[in-house]
């Protein structure tokens, strides 16, 4: 039932969903420039026009953790273009989380061979946090 009472609570919930979806929607949306940069598997992501070979998508091997990837590929492009220290740490930390939750999902599958690439990513990550900063500097 829809009571007087609980009235401010679903409208703070709807519009809390409402952000988080498109938050999500919004995931480093890679600029025409920023995709130069991305390798060709963030194509398929990044809705490139004609881009539509298995070249141009995640191998279905690596599992559906990937979808964070390029996004956090993306963060780390914009983080070695930014000029500011403030702006690099915080698009690293935005690279780290998307980098982590795919190393979280390759984990157990050691067929996706997309894993040596995940790797050189962190280690990428990490090197900048140690000239850079910050909290997380050089951990995994």
């Amino acid at each position: 039932m829809f009571t007087e009472r609980r009235w401010p609570v679903r409208a703070l919930a709807l519009v809390f969903l409402t952000l988080v979806t498109c938050s999500a929607w919004g995931q480093a949306r890679p600029t025409t420039i920023e995709l130069t940069k991305l390798p060709k598997f963030c194509y398929g992501q990044a809705q490139v026009p004609n881009a539509t070979g298995a070249e141009f998508n995640i191998p279905a091997s690596c599992g559906p953790g990937m979808n964070h990837y390029c996004s956090g590929l993306t963060h780390l492009i914009r983080a070695k273009a930014s000029g500011g220290k403030g702006r690099v740490q915080a698009e690293l930390g935005l690279a780290e989380n998307d980098i982590r939750y795919t190393e979280e999902w390759i984990r157990n599958l050691p067929s996706c061979p997309l894993r040596d690439h995940v790797a050189a990513s962190r280690a990428e990550v990490n090197g900048l946090r140690s000239i850079y900063g910050g909290k997380n500097a050089g951990q995994k």
